[in-house]
């Protein structure tokens, strides 16, 4: 009985990504039948060069933002210097950015693993982590559509219920962090809740809001100066609308990098805003790489002594750490 469930559940595992691979190869044929493959041509050579390094220093900045993010959360419980932290944060991007499934979030277990931080405590960070992320890109996306002219309803509609999902995702994990028994839990989700330590400090919260904030505040500046490299003029409203719709897209599971998602994001926004398809898709393809490049550089020779010890990345997917008694804090609040 378990062997023919687990056989269905992995049948349909397939059959959901071999849906979400068809309904991007459509949708990018949608955006991308008859384009000028000769107008796009000139559109990437008429980009500015040095705006183009100005929007790759700005990925670096938003690196540095997310370790700052984990420095944060850490606290003076698992305290990782920042600049270790920066190694960790470029290594998982870059993981994710050419490997399938979720290869960079096991690169950060088993990096923090080195560091005494339990792999419970670590998933947790990482969903808190994408939490917070997800409530700053909010906050900037939801005036949008008062502000942008010729938003549909129905991208309107996904904004509010985006932002309300998250919203009330966080409150329900601060209760669940504050008063939740622990003792009461098997001993996995007992370490998850007890890894969502930051959610019982206002501080905390309120700092990681505001550093994931401008981390997606430096996401929107990257995105308009690619756009200006190009020579596209459009208001910023513009371009948070179109990193929301690029994350939006990017929720579905298809290749590593978010290749195709990415791009049906991006054609999707610029097409509301009536520019052309050739443009659009020179955007979608340099922001694609402002977006990915940094990392893949930097973080790949820092993974390559993981290269060699896969099997034990493996393994700390599969060993759950035990979560012990929670420890109390003496040290000073983190500046």
């Amino acid at each position: 009985m378990n062997e023919r469930r687990s056989r269905a559940k992995r049948v349909a595992g397939i059959a959901f990504r071999v849906l979400n691979i068809a309904a991007i190869i459509g949708a990018l044929w949608w955006f991308l039948r008859g384009i000028d493959v000769t107008a796009l041509g000139r559109a990437l050579e008429r980009a500015t060069p040095w705006l183009l390094v100005v929007a790759l220093l700005l990925n670096v900045f938003s690196q540095y933002v997310s370790a700052e993010g984990w420095r944060i959360m850490l606290g003076s419980r698992h305290p990782v210097p920042r600049g270790r932290l920066l190694r960790y944060e470029f290594s998982a991007q870059a993981a994710s950015a050419i490997s399938p499934g979720r290869a960079g979030e096991l690169i950060r277990l088993w990096f923090l693993k080195r560091d005494a931080v339990p792999v419970t405590t670590t998933g947790a960070l990482i969903w808190l982590e994408k939490l917070f992320g997800a409530i700053g890109l909010a906050i900037l996306v939801i005036p949008v559509p008062w502000l942008l002219d010729g938003v549909p309803g129905v991208v309107s509609g996904c904004i509010a219920v985006f932002a309300v999902f998250m919203v009330v995702q966080l409150g329900v994990l601060i209760v669940i962090a504050r008063r939740g028994r622990t003792e009461r839990l098997p001993k996995f989700l007992s370490g998850v809740v007890s890894g969502m330590y930051p959610l019982r400090e206002p501080r905390r919260v309120v700092a990681m809001l505001g550093v994931m904030l401008v981390g997606e505040a430096a996401d929107v500046a990257g995105a308009v100066v690619v756009l200006h490299a190009l020579g596209i003029r459009l208001p910023v409203t513009a371009a948070i609308l179109t990193l929301f719709l690029i994350d939006f897209a990017n929720m579905l599971p298809v290749a590593p990098g978010h290749f195709g998602t990415f791009e049906v994001g991006a054609l999707y926004a610029l097409d509301l805003m009536h520019v052309l398809p050739s443009s659009a898709l020179a955007f979608a393809l340099l922001f694609h790489v402002q977006q990915n490049l940094p990392q893949v550089l930097v973080g790949l020779p820092l993974e390559l002594p993981l290269l060699v010890g896969r099997r034990r990345l493996r393994e700390v997917a599969d060993t759950p750490a035990e979560p012990g008694p929670e420890p109390v804090e003496h040290s000073p609040p983190d500046r």
